[in-house]
């Protein structure tokens, strides 16, 4: 595997962290990002206080999983105080309100069910051995076009999904 280059944590771990708290491993983030689960497991390390028992990283992942179920209850606090009103007492603002935070709710049962999410890396490692098959099969002059380009293609991919960018 390629590791990433020395010097590129601040651009990296960033990446990692957020990774980490939308629920990858950090072998995933390990094979995604090409950085050691060593080095990964270092910066996730450093940023844990003496005194407390979990580092910032597991914390924020808590904190990300529990919002989902604080969120839920909150709903069904709300929709009991609805419930035990009399028919009529409840305004359209509340019903508003009510419609708001139930689809919020949906929202995040949603994205808890689809996991981690898109793995963008991985759709991208896929497409490029799809294509690679089929240039070998095909145009064999065009497999070594890419072969040319494919260390300045998979930078530029890495640099856009550091940067937020889908093009």
């Amino acid at each position: 595997m390629l590791m990433a280059e020395k010097g590129a944590r601040t651009q990296l771990e960033p990446v990692a962290r957020q990774m980490f708290i939308d629920g990858q491993s950090l072998t995933a983030i390990e094979a995604a990002l090409d950085v050691s689960r060593q080095t990964l497991a270092a910066w996730k390390g450093s940023t844990k206080k003496p005194d407390e028992e979990f580092d910032e990283w597991d914390k924020a992942r808590a904190r990300k999983a529990s919002f989902g179920l604080r969120m839920e209850a909150l709903l069904e606090r709300e929709l009991t105080f609805a419930e035990e009103r009399e028919p009529g007492a409840i305004d359209g603002g509340s019903l508003d309100n009510l419609s708001k935070l139930g689809a919020l709710v949906v929202k995040f049962k949603t994205i808890e069910g689809l996991g981690a999410g898109y793995d963008k890396a991985k759709v991208f490692l896929e497409d490029v051995q799809w294509i690679i098959a089929w240039l070998r099969e095909n145009d064999p002059e065009g497999l070594k076009v890419l072969a040319a380009d494919f260390d300045a293609m998979t930078m530029q991919f890495k640099t856009e999904q550091m940067n937020g960018s889908n093009a």
